[in-house]
């Protein structure tokens, strides 16, 4: 049995960087995996990522989480994909990623969607079950994930307040403040500030905390912008405390308490 099938069967997905350490000659270790590929026992993803096909599940195929973490070199999971790597969320067929460009790669029925990165801050490293085997992930941690889902609107507002609202989860303040003085961003200030001071009971966040955020508040109103919601009225509500034009649907998720505090 060839060495690259025995070294990576328990791992199942692989580089060809990883498989140039075992076979160090380039072009041997090509025509390795071109053999290995036409008796197959190991399949090709795209360019220099490949998969053992394990000989009890012709049929299977890797982990699409960590396929995105080898797409590029430098790949960091984010967005609803780092929620869905804490077992946040369920990814739907769009993975998000943070790369030196932006790309979008279609891969069978998946798409890949790399962000191009100009920050570095923000990142951590988990221990993630594929599946077939646990590996290291490189992924933006929860603060940075909030801001970033919030800036794509690649989850609707509605889902990602209550996945904090409902899951115990640590939020640091300073951090959120800290990459969102990164971002330069004032909508993001808006934006982050209401959805931590709707879930900020679970969250064991103090009006202390919030008001740190508030006072970043630039003058201008914003909207509160969602995917497929056009901007007609009378979709939309003012809220004051965060001054910011929110869909009705989320204005009726704030308590009728809340709704008093002035700005």
């Amino acid at each position: 049995m060839n060495k690259i099938f025995l070294k990576f069967y328990q791992k199942k997905l692989f580089t060809l960087k990883e498989a140039t350490k075992i076979i160090k000659n380039y072009q041997v270790c090509k025509n390795t995996l071109k053999r290995l590929i036409s008796k197959n026992q190991i399949k090709r993803i795209r360019n220099r990522i490949y998969y053992i096909v394990p000989l009890d599940n012709p049929d299977f195929y890797p982990n699409h989480i960590e396929i995105a973490s080898n797409i590029t070199q430098d790949a960091t999971i984010a967005c609803t994909s780092a929620l869905t790597a804490r077992s946040l969320w369920q990814a739907e067929d769009t993975l998000f990623l943070l790369g030196s460009y932006a790309k979008t790669i279609r891969i069978k029925e998946t798409t890949y969607k790399i962000l191009e990165n100009p920050y570095n801050f923000g990142f951590e490293e988990i221990e993630y079950n594929t599946g077939y085997s646990t590996i290291d992930l490189k992924i933006t941690d929860i603060e940075r994930t909030i801001i970033d889902c919030l800036r794509t609107k690649s989850i609707p507002f509605v889902d990602l307040q209550k996945i904090l609202k409902e899951r115990n989860l640590e939020i640091s303040i300073k951090k959120m403040i800290k990459y969102l003085e990164k971002y330069k961003k004032p909508i993001l200030y808006n934006k982050v500030g209401l959805i931590l001071d709707m879930s900020k009971d679970n969250l064991k966040i103090s009006e202390n905390d919030l008001t740190d955020i508030r006072k970043k508040l630039s003058k201008k109103t914003f909207y509160l912008k969602e995917k497929g919601l056009r901007l007609i009225k009378p979709k939309y509500k003012y809220y004051n405390k965060w001054n910011i034009m929110i869909p009705e649907k989320v204005f009726e998720l704030i308590p009728s308490e809340a709704l008093t505090i002035k700005s």
